[in-house]
């Protein structure tokens, strides 16, 4: 007896130092993880943001390399892990790419990761082009990465961003894509490329619906046409396309996401049916006759706009005005490969009784830009170069009037 509890002591000290044993050997082997990295370590010529993740269990510190003066980062410091940091970068004008580095420092250890931007006229993608295969499917293209031409900046922390693709023949096709405004219930732009391919065909009208993308509490309620007023002039305001469905005949599935509720903005009859309908045709006309129009519409708000109460109790605000910005590419053309024109109409019929566009509604595309504070084109200087691009942004439409519809 004596023996065998001899043995069960010596058991269990020797069970006691192996846990111990294993407990230090954990606490040796026990390495604070120090790492940053970058989804797309190369991009395009483009103007354009995307995440940092960052991995670290302390206190960190986050830079670029020294004397960058083309990017930035919106944290440059934290705790533990952080997969939210956004860089920011812009066009590459030049011909030659460019790069830097992202520092992650823990006070003890530094690591980093490249970040390489291709020069202009090195972009994957051949423009013109009316398709754009993104394989992926709707609103899960990473805009910021596309390059696409008809896209303006995307840096309002108060929108959301989306794309819409259909297939047709086997092939992905991009549609439109948006800026968002939850609190607004509405798009404040809608981006896309026009071109006969999208305009031919045949298709007829739809219900409105949901939009897939966009949380339906933040959609406005369009299933029918509201704010009607027995009394009141004009007596309904339309469910008022963007992007409008004469632009998307191609085919069944995207003539049918024209119709979502974020597409839709409240416009008076009188003023969807005349004077807007003649613009959108206009620009039907243009694209005709070209390769490829890439084109940017949308609306804005005053600065107390009046507000319709929808079905849903959304009090949906009525836009003070619309606009299009639009740059025209023909290669064929005996006058200009690339021409650019913008128009802006206040959102009242009365103001235009000939229901034609003229030189009042018509500016350059760098004085809507002004009005409107909005970055159009973004793309267009690493498509193009700087020059090239300001030239065209910096165009009198009224020169071309016959390109462009104006009376």
């Amino acid at each position: 007896m004596k023996f065998r509890s001899i043995f069960k002591v010596a058991a269990v000290v020797m069970a006691a130092c192996g846990l111990m044993l294993t407990s230090c050997d954990e606490v040796k082997t026990e390495v604070e993880v120090l790492e940053v990295s970058i989804k797309n370590p190369s991009v395009t010529s483009g103007k354009g943001q995307q995440f940092v993740n960052v991995k670290c269990s302390s206190d960190w510190t986050l830079s670029l390399s020294e004397g960058v003066d083309w990017a930035n980062l919106s944290v440059d410091s934290g705790t533990g892990n952080k997969s939210n940091v956004v860089l920011s970068y812009d066009v590459n004008a030049g011909e030659e790419d460019r790069s830097l580095k992202i520092y992650l420092d823990n006070g003890s250890k530094s690591v980093s990761c490249d970040f390489n931007q291709l020069g202009s006229g090195k972009h994957p993608e051949d423009d013109p082009d009316t398709g754009g295969d993104n394989g992926s499917g709707q609103g899960s293209v990473d805009l910021t990465q596309t390059g696409w031409l008809e896209l303006p900046a995307m840096d309002d922390p108060a929108l959301g961003y989306y794309s819409h693709s259909f297939k047709m023949d086997g092939k992905t096709y991009r549609n439109y894509s948006f800026g968002y405004s939850n609190k607004d219930y509405l798009a404040v732009w809608v981006a896309y490329p026009l071109s006969k391919l999208y305009m031919n065909g045949s298709v007829g009208d739809f219900e409105w619906y949901d939009n897939p993308l966009v949380d339906n509490d933040y959609e406005p309620n369009f299933r029918w046409s509201f704010g009607y007023k027995k009394d009141e002039y004009p007596k309904t305001y339309e469910r008022g396309h963007q992007i409008a469905k004469a632009d998307r005949k191609c085919s069944y599935d995207a003539c049918q996401q024209t119709y979502y509720y974020t597409n839709a903005t409240l416009q008076m009859a009188d003023f969807n049916g005349h004077v807007w309908a003649t613009l959108e045709a206009n620009m039907r006309s243009s694209a005709s006759t070209a390769d490829t129009l890439y084109v940017v519409t949308g609306c804005t708000l005053s600065s107390s706009p009046k507000y319709i109460e929808d079905p849903s109790g959304h009090m949906v605000p009525v836009p003070s005005g619309y606009f299009k910005a639009a740059v025209r590419y023909h290669a064929a053309s005996t006058i200009s490969q690339w021409l650019g024109a913008a128009f802006y109409l206040d959102h009242d019929a009365s103001k235009y009784p000939s229901e034609q566009i003229t030189a009042s509604e018509s500016m350059s595309i760098d004085e809507l830009e002004v009005k409107l504070g909005i970055d159009f084109f973004v793309n267009l200087p690493a498509k193009l170069g700087a020059d090239k691009a300001a030239a065209i942004e910096s165009q009198n439409p009224d020169i071309y009037s016959s390109v462009w519809g104006i009376r």
